[in-house]
Order: C-alpha cells, then structure tokens, then sequence
C-alpha cells in the first residue's frame, strides 16, 4: 500500500474514499451519488457545522416517516448545455427535462413545508426555480410515451390530417382493385402491403405484363411482384411529400423546445445542482441511520474525545468499541501492545472519524466531541520501495519530514510504529524527540510504538499520555480494546513460553535484559493486574447502578400510570357532577313550573281574607277568658293549656301543654317534664293557636307557597364566586322570588375586574324568567349589584 501523504488531508491512507463510496450509495439518483464523491473536506469551523444541521435535519425527516421526493430527477446537464450553444435535443432529452423540471417543483414544495423544522434545508427549497411556461410547452408538444403531439403546432395536426386522409384513399382504391373479380387471377394474395413507404399489392410473376404499375419488390423466389397500381401513384406521393413535410416541422418544432430550454439553462444546471446537494445531504442521513452514527458535537478550541467509537469500514458486529480522549490534558498519545492487537485500527478509525466530520457525516460512536482540523497527516504502512532503493526507514522518515516542514497548531498527526526499522536505541531517540517536537507545537498526536524507551519517556511528562492496546494473557490473544493511561507491555517472554520456548531459556533472556528493564515489565505487569480488579469492580458498580436505573424507571412509570389513574377518575367525577347538575337542573325547572301552575290557581286576596276573619273568630274565642298579669304564680285555678311560664327550678320558659291536678306538663325546648303549678310564674297568657283547615284543594302546596313568602330573600351576595360557582345561587334567588311573588332580586357581585359581573349578565340575558336586568342605583351599591325583574 503506497500511504505518502498527499495535500493536506489523508485521504488515501486512511481509505476514507471507501467510507464515501459506502454512504453514496445510499443516494436517490446518480447526480446525489456524483456529489456526495466529489464532495470535499472543508476546514471552516462554521460550515462543516453548517452541514452537519443539514444531515440532522434530514435525519429527523427521514425518522418523521417523510420520503424525499428525488422521483423523475435525471442528469439532464449535458443536454442543457448543448440547448445553450444552439443543439437540437432529440424527444427522450426533452422529455427528462421536462420531468426533472416537475421534480424541481416537487422537491422545493416539500422543503419549503414546515420549514421551521429544517432551515438549512430550507434554504436549499428557496434556492430551487419552477419552470410552469416552459413545461406546460412540453407538456403540450411532447407525449409521456416520447412522441411529438399534434398539439405542438397547427401546421404538424394539419399535415397529419392530410396524411391519414391520404393513406385512407390508397387503401380503398387498392382494396377496390384487390375485390374486382375480374382481377382475382393476378393475385398472389388479396392484400394490401407497403414497400419502402409506398402501398404495394403482390401480383404473380407471370401476369406482371397484364397488370399496369411500378415494380418495388419480389418475393424471395420470385414468383411474387410487390406493384404499385398507376391509380395510386399520384396519392402515394402525396403521402410521402407529406410526411417530409412533418419531419421538417417536427425538427422545428424540436429546434425551438430546445431554444426554449436553452434559454432557461443557466437556471437549469443551478437547481440540477441544488437537488444533487439535497441528495447527497439525504444520503449522508440514511447513512448515519444504518451505521447508528451519533452527530458529534463540535468544537473550536477544545479536545478531541470519543466514547465506543466503531471502525466505519469493519463489520458493526466484530468491531470493539474505542474509547479515546486527546487534546484536552495532554495532546500526545502514544500506543503500545502486541502486534495485531488493534493500534493501527485505532489510529485509522480516529483519522476516519475527523474526516467524516469535516464533511457533513455523523460517526458510528455513542458519543463524540471532534475539533475541526486544518489538516489530518497519516503516516501508516510499510514504506520500503526498490524501485527509489529505500528502506522502511527511509520510507516512513521521508513522510515524516514532509509531516513535520508542512504541520501547524492543532493539526492531526497519526504514525504507526515511529522510526521502526533502524537501531532501537538511536529510532528511540529520534522518536522521542519528534514527540517532543509535535507536543510543544501543540499538535494533536497519536502514534504507535514497540520501543519501551518511549513509555517511560511519555510517562509524567506533560502533555503526552500513554495507552496499550489490552493482552489477554490467559489465552494469548489481544481483545483489540484501547486503554487510556496505562503503557502496554510486550508479553514477549509469556507468548514464548506458552508457545514452548524451555524455560531455560526464556530465564536466560530475562538475565540479559537490563535491570530498568525488567522493572518496568514488572510495574506493567502490576499495573495490569491493577487494572483489571479495578475494572471488576467497575462491572459491580455498573451492575448496581443499572439495577438502580431500572428500579428508578419502574418508580417514574407506576407514578405516571398513578397520574394517568387519578386524572381518569377526576374526569369521570366531573362528568357524572356535570350531568347530577343537568338532572337537578331539569327537575326544579320541572318543579317549578308546577308550582307556578298551582300559584295561578290560588286567589291570594281571597286566602288573606279568610285568614284575616279566622283570626278574629280565634281572638273572640281566646277572649271568653281574661289574661292573667304576668309573674303571677300557677294554681290549678287559674293554669290553662298554651301558657308562656317561668320554670323556676331551670330559670327557662316554656309552654304549658296540660294541668294534671296540681302539676302540669311543661314543654322546655326539646324536653317535656311535670313540674308543680307552684314552681311556675306566668310570662304570658295567650293560648296556642290551632291552624283551622285549609278549603284549598292542596294544603301541601299550600304550604310550601307560603313557607316561600316567609323566607324568600330579595338579594343574594355571590362575592369572590366565579361566574359557575354563582350561577347556582342566583338562579335559587330567582326561584324563591317566583314563589314568593317578589318580582325584584338584587344580586351582589362586587365591582373588582368586572369579570363576574359580565359573566352573570351575559348568563341572565338568555334566562327564561327574567325580564330585564340594569345596575342598582350608586346609593344601593351601583355598578358593584345587579337588579334583576322576574317575569
């Protein structure tokens, strides 16, 4: 793989044209698929953001369940340039641009629609034209099945007229010669064919003399002649002078559908160039939908971070998840651990997620934070070439240089395996000092290496942090993770051993190593172990706080059912309120006018007349005996029923019901007792009244009419109600006065906002018992009490 890098992006090494040809193909059209190939990697903090809200917002169409409308688009540009510079466009031509130029109109209508969802979108609709003349020009000219109209001029349906009444005389002339019996003999068959765009009949060889006309044809044996009758010579060429003709007026007509579509051409290629950017924006979004990609959040000045992160070109379901955070605390990460263990897929993947980015695509990761770089270097693969007679060193060490003279401030850098192929202890030492070089310029840096002098040496230092791919070593395989933080170690003596390697002399090799060395295998080694119980414990945690999650997501959703529940009943409550309220409502009113039926029937000035002369028979009644002066004591003498007297053991007044000898029965409230007639003191002489009959027919109603007039009031105070909470009381107020005969009631409702009052005005207006309505007088309360007449 040749990896030197070209431009300023790496495109070529870290095959990000792969990761473009996967996520065009998910285009409508070839032009979306053209576009989003060419499409470039742009450096412009605001417009890689720019495009990024264009892929999200075509991501929320698409999950809305709306299908952009790419139908009946085609790549109509090089039709439309020859229409420019004067070509003649053929009818299939025509056609594709006049339903490209509907497809124009389709797709602004639908970008335009709830526009406030999708702006940037949007904006593309505005930047879309319609062309309604000129289609309806094709439309009328051109047939859906690509043939010229009869309506595209008068001259063409003229001649097509006179064509098919043509055609028409030649048939029945030659039908008229194939029917003459005395012509039956020359016939090879009776009927009618055509020969180079004139009507033919066969006729056999041997009667060719017999038969007058023009030869155009002979069967293959030559015992058939194809003539053509001297009776339809002349309409023959009539046809055919008719159909140039129409050739000639259908290229003109061509001719001018063409002008006409080249004098729109600039605005053609503009909108033809707007869809295909639709598209390719459409395609970056199912893209990101099948890769169950994440927007990454972008960043101007912060550090690159990536959470279970997927390379875009390995299978979703063998990729490990990377995990990986630079420029933030440090912006040098160096990766060590075996070989095959995955450091170079980690650099790749990084490399692919910022040029992804920085054209408008999402990255497969749960969660992402991506500067926008100047430039993304790469220096990954085996350099050596025979040809230049270069080494892998040299190889990888001419790309370096190349790195280093063009790199600026928070660029990206990616290396593999940093000055391998040379001695170990002076590629160390170049190595240590290009990182030392890179960190201080500040660039963004991720590299791989084998050499352990570069562990230490990125140890503590500031601005540089290691990470290793993760070694199982039970089973000798890596598992392809990155850990942050942690140097990886070589397992070169385990791998050995486990493969066979006597012990001997693995011992032996462990002799030869320095000791610095060995102790820094052994703090590898621990710190492994280190991080492996720590990452047990993590799982616990994990565990706990997932169960913990779920309890919690069970508690929310027992109390939004508990919600739903109660909001139910309250409804239903207030339902059933509502019609108990409708039902009371129906049998006052019912009520009601009973009692009004039955107030009519009673002649009042009649019913006072009676009681008046009742009364006064009762006043003669009780007058037979003279009243007794008050406080004067009780004897069976002078004690009678209905007395008013003084219990003077209680010191409470009560009524004499009945004289028992020389005690009586005393009614004290709710109590009945025998006192002595001598513990008793008259309060007042006056014997209880006994009601006399009624002579009406109902009593009962009676009654309760004249209950009505005893208590009806002629106000009701609604203050601090609302409008529904008064209505009830007010139409009480009118209900007693009805039975009252009272035909005025004042409602109090106060003056504050107004609000009650207008609501009880507007209520009593439409009451089928009042008659008027106007605000009291300003000494009886004014605008703050309501005067109603009852009917």
């Amino acid at each position: 793989m040749n990896t030197r890098v070209t431009g300023r992006f790496a495109v070529k090494t870290l095959e990000f044209d792969k990761v473009k040809m996967r996520a065009a193909e998910k285009a409508a059209t070839e032009l979306g698929k053209d576009r989003l190939l060419a499409l470039g990697i742009s450096s412009d903090f605001e417009t890689v953001k720019r495009m990024h809200m264009e892929t999200a917002e075509a991501l929320r169409i698409i999950n809305a369940g709306r299908r952009f409308p790419f139908g009946g688009l085609y790549n109509i540009a090089e039709a439309v340039k020859r229409a420019r510079i004067g070509g003649v466009l053929d009818v299939e031509e025509l056609m594709q641009i006049k339903t490209s130029m509907q497809a124009f109109g389709t797709l602004k209508v639908f970008l335009l629609t709830e526009s406030d969802d999708h702006p940037n979108l949007a904006e593309y609709g505005r930047s879309l034209a319609e062309f309604p003349k000129l289609v309806r020009q094709l439309e009328k000219s051109i047939s859906e099945k690509g043939d010229v109209l009869d309506t595209a001029s008068v001259k063409l349906a003229g001649l097509r007229i006179g064509i098919a009444s043509a055609k028409s005389k030649v048939r029945s002339q030659l039908e008229k010669i194939l029917h003459d019996p005395n012509n039956q003999k020359y016939f090879q068959d009776a009927l009618v064919t055509m020969r180079g765009d004139r009507y033919v009949i066969p006729i056999k060889q041997e009667y060719r003399a017999n038969f007058p006309g023009i030869v155009h044809d002979q069967s293959g044996t030559g015992a058939t002649l194809f003539i053509e009758p001297m009776t339809v010579v002349n309409l023959n060429n009539t046809i055919k002078r008719y159909i140039a003709e129409e050739k000639e007026e259908v290229e003109r007509i061509l001719r001018q559908l063409s002008g006409a579509v080249g004098a729109e051409g600039e605005t053609l290629l503009r909108c033809l160039a707007v869809a295909a950017d639709v598209d390719a924006v459409y395609a970056r979004a199912l893209y990101a939908l099948d890769t169950k990609a994440c927007q990454p959040q972008l960043v101007s000045n912060g550090g690159l971070r990536i959470e279970k992160g997927r390379h875009p070109l390995l299978p979703a379901e063998t990729a490990v998840p990377l995990d990986v955070n630079l420029g933030e605390t440090f912006n040098t990460l160096l990766i060590t651990g075996p070989n095959t263990g995955g450091k170079t897929v980690a650099l790749k993947a990084v490399g692919l997620f910022a040029l992804m980015s920085q054209t408008g695509m999402f990255v497969p990761a749960l969660n992402a934070k991506l500067p926008v770089f100047r430039a993304v270097y790469a220096d990954i693969g085996d350099e050596q070439s025979i040809e230049q007679s270069l080494s892998t060193f040299s190889g990888h060490m001419m790309n370096l240089v190349s790195i280093l003279q063009e790199v600026r401030e928070r660029d990206l850098v990616l290396v593999d395996e940093i000055c391998a192929g040379t001695d170990p202890n002076e590629g160390a030492a170049l190595a240590m000092s290009i990182l030392d070089h890179l960190t201080k310029q500040g660039v963004f840096t991720m590299m791989t290496t084998h050499y352990s002098e570069l562990k230490t040496f990125a140890y503590g230092r500031e601005g540089m942090e290691n990470a290793s791919v993760e070694f199982n070593p039970d089973t000798l395989l890596p598992t392809y993770r990155l850990l942050m933080g942690v140097p990886g170690s070589s397992n070169a003596f385990n791998i050995s051993r486990r493969l066979g390697l006597s012990e001997e002399i693995v011992h032996s090799a462990g002799d030869l190593l320095n000791e610095e060395h060995v102790h820094m295998e052994d703090v590898l080694q621990g710190l492994e172990g280190e991080r492996r119980r720590f990452e047990s414990r993590s799982r616990e945690v994990e565990e706990l706080r997932y169960e913990s999650e779920k309890l919690r997501n069970q508690l929310a959703w027992q109390k939004k059912d508990f919600e739903k529940q109660k909001n139910e009943l309250l409804r239903k409550a207030r339902l059933q309120a509502d019609e108990i309220y409708r039902t009371s409502r129906r049998e006052a009113e019912t009520v009601l006018k009973e009692l009004r039926s039955l107030k009519a029937d009673i002649d009042v000035k009649a019913l006072q007349a009676k009681a008046e002369e009742a009364r006064k028979r009762l006043d003669k009644h009780l007058a037979l005996d003279e009243p007794l002066p008050e406080g004067t004591p009780l004897t069976p003498d002078n004690a009678r029923a209905g007395m008013t007297v003084l219990v003077k053991s209680l010191r409470k007044n009560g009524t004499l019901l009945e004289v028992k000898g020389k005690d009586g029965l005393v009614s004290v409230g709710v109590l009945k007792m025998t006192v002595p007639l001598s513990q008793c003191l008259l309060v007042k002489d006056k014997p209880q009244e006994r009601p006399k009959p009624s002579k009406f027919k109902s009593s009962a109603s009676h009654a309760l009419f004249a209950a009505k007039t005893e208590t009806a009031e002629q106000e009701a105070d609604v203050r601090g109600m609302t409008t529904d909470e008064a209505i009830p009381f007010v139409d009480r107020a009118i209900d007693d006065a009805l039975l009252a005969g009272i035909t005025q009631v004042r409602i109090i409702h106060g003056k504050g906002t107004g609000a009650l009052r207008a609501g009880l005005h507007a209520y009593l207006k439409g009451h089928k018992n009042v008659a008027s309505i106007a605000l009291a007088d300003l000494v009886r309360g004014g605008a703050g009490v309501t005067v109603v007449t009852v009917k």
